[in-house]
């Protein structure tokens, strides 16, 4: 059988659409839900490089209460964390995952993850994020290289950095909740939804 781009599209859709009704995420270790404070499980907190935040229920995926960030539309560090206490998470996971919420009133927005340490250098990831809605974003730790070295780091840093624009101009709120990390990963169907988009355009740009 001679298999075509629109049979491996097919069957990409299959798959996905498999995802969308099956997928979960198992084996998660809590960071911070941000439950009216800064707070991590490790016993660092988070510092805000941003115009504005406030705790709001809008965008909660856990707990009560999620972190909104008030900032400007260019590239900017809106969260830090900064210690070694968190590198072996880092180093006994795979993933790196957060809930993203953006208003429909975005008319972009992208969000990258920096991690940096010891045998680390700046390593970035990230790109756009889905508009009106909450996204989780998953960072591969094996990937970027991130995981290996953070195995017996004695610094290590984590960024979260947004970017984007609003209509009608102003401040811009991106919020974040439920930052954690998993040893194994199933697409969820909002990550299913943005794979099968991927797999879309793929097929399209190599007919």
């Amino acid at each position: 059988m001679q298999v075509t781009h629109t049979t491996l599209l097919r069957y990409s859709l299959v798959v996905a659409a498999t995802c969308l009704i099956t997928g979960t995420t198992y084996a998660e270790t809590l960071l911070s839900s941000f439950e009216q404070d800064l707070t991590t499980s490790v016993g660092l907190d988070w510092t805000v490089g941003t115009s504005g935040s406030a705790y709001t229920a809008n965008g909660t995926t856990d707990g009560s209460s999620a972190l909104a960030l008030t900032h400007g539309g260019g590239w900017s560090t809106y969260l830090t964390l900064d210690g070694s206490e968190h590198a072996p998470l880092v180093a006994a996971n795979n993933y790196m995952l957060f809930d993203i919420t953006v208003p429909d009133t975005a008319e972009w927005r992208q969000v990258f993850v920096v991690m940096q340490g010891e045998g680390l250098g700046w390593t970035q990831r990230g790109g756009d994020v889905g508009l009106g809605a909450t996204t989780t974003y998953a960072l591969d730790l094996n990937e970027s290289g991130a995981k290996a070295a953070a195995a017996g780091a004695t610094w290590w840093q984590t960024l979260v950095i947004v970017q984007g624009g609003d209509a009608g101009g102003g401040d811009i709120t991106t919020t974040f909740d439920n930052i954690r990390f998993a040893t194994q990963l199933v697409p969820e169907p909002s990550t299913a939804v943005l794979a099968l988009f991927g797999l879309v355009a793929a097929a399209r740009r190599r007919r």
